[in-house]
């Protein structure tokens, strides 16, 4: 477990074996809020069991946070790249703060330790791709996160039964290049609901596994 402290305004903890109670308040909460609408694509974990076997599998390296005994969110990554020995060495970054929580650097407090864990591990290249609608959300990923701004990548995914698009943001400029190809590469991924594993990319060289969220 490890811990931040941003501005001595939040102090928080984050576990990679997170208690299945904390686990289901964190999911329960999520499902009730309705910004949530704009946070997740249809591809999404659909019930608890789901959320279960993404982290359970590795498919989703899943870090949840807490202020105190109190559960204030959580930031994954998924859709990961990995080397040809199978080590991630890059994927996108899924982050949920609960609503009574936001507005105290919750996320960027979070981030802070995320991105120590996953460099830990050698993920070194990270990208988020975000509702074109979520302004918030697109703020603090630049203001406060430190990720620069892509592009819009249209009909991205599919939210809510329809073709959204999606603005992709890569944590380091030198991999925007990069993030637009994978980008590229998740979206015919999520338009083909029959396909589980994409072929190795000649833009990227690496070999995408599909993963929901």
């Amino acid at each position: 477990m490890t811990t931040s402290t941003l501005k001595a305004e939040l102090t928080i903890t984050l576990t990679a074996t997170p208690t299945l109670n904390d686990l289901r308040h964190w999911w329960e909460t999520r499902q009730a809020d309705p910004d949530a609408a704009l946070a997740f694509t249809d591809a999404a974990p659909r019930n608890f069991a789901e959320l279960l076997d993404c982290i359970y599998s590795g498919a989703h390296l899943f870090y949840l946070a807490h202020c105190g005994n109190a559960v204030v969110g959580a930031m994954w990554l998924h859709d990961m790249v990995y080397d040809a020995d199978g080590t991630p060495r890059a994927g996108w970054l899924g982050t949920y703060v609960l609503p009574e929580h936001r507005g105290r650097h919750t996320t960027q407090t979070m981030w802070l330790l995320v991105h120590d864990a996953l460099s830990a591990r050698g993920v070194h290249s990270l990208y988020i791709a975000s509702h074109h609608a979520n302004i918030r959300a697109h703020a603090v990923a630049e203001r406060h996160l430190g990720f620069h701004r892509v592009d819009t990548y249209p009909a991205f995914a599919s939210c809510q039964g329809m073709p959204t698009d999606y603005v992709i943001l890569s944590m380091r400029q030198e991999d925007m290049v990069e993030s637009w190809a994978l980008a590229h590469a998740r979206a015919q991924m999520q338009h083909l609901s029959s396909s589980t594993t994409l072929p190795q990319s000649e833009d990227t060289g690496y070999t995408v596994h599909e993963q929901r969220w």
